[in-house]
């Protein structure tokens, strides 16, 4: 299956589309990938670190925040620069755009995961203490 899929792939004419242009450098590269890993991986471990503030420990709750919060920053700074100092990007938006861009990233991939996370781990704690007087 595996030596099938180049084939398949070569003979339908179909290229696979790289990361970021390489003409661009790796700045482009970078962007790529923060953009990508915001979308696919860090809502999982926002999810992961919402239920863990939720019922953990008083010390793994202020880890779990701090870390949350830790990435919330990293991802908007991320954004934010990437606007503005990287003139070859393909994304040169107005400062409002970029703000659209860094409120949906990191409000909906990042900060509801959390949230939905943190109150539904709240809500089955409560429901399993009411159930078990």
């Amino acid at each position: 299956m595996n030596s099938v899929l180049p084939s398949v792939v070569h003979a339908a004419g179909a290229d696979l589309a790289p990361l970021a242009d390489s003409d661009l450098g790796p700045r482009a590269t970078y962007f790529t990938l923060v953009v990508l890993s915001g979308m696919y991986l860090a809502p999982i471990v926002m999810f992961v670190l919402g239920a863990l503030c939720a019922v953990g420990s008083p010390r793994i709750r202020r880890a779990g925040r701090a870390a949350a919060l830790l990435i919330v920053l990293f991802y908007a700074l991320s954004l934010l620069g990437s606007a503005f100092t990287w003139p070859e990007l393909e994304h040169q938006g107005k400062p409002s755009e970029t703000l659209g861009l860094i409120v949906i990233g990191c409000g909906g991939f990042l900060v509801l995961p959390w949230l939905v996370a943190f109150g539904g781990a709240k809500v089955a704690g409560r429901r399993s203490a009411t159930t078990g007087e």
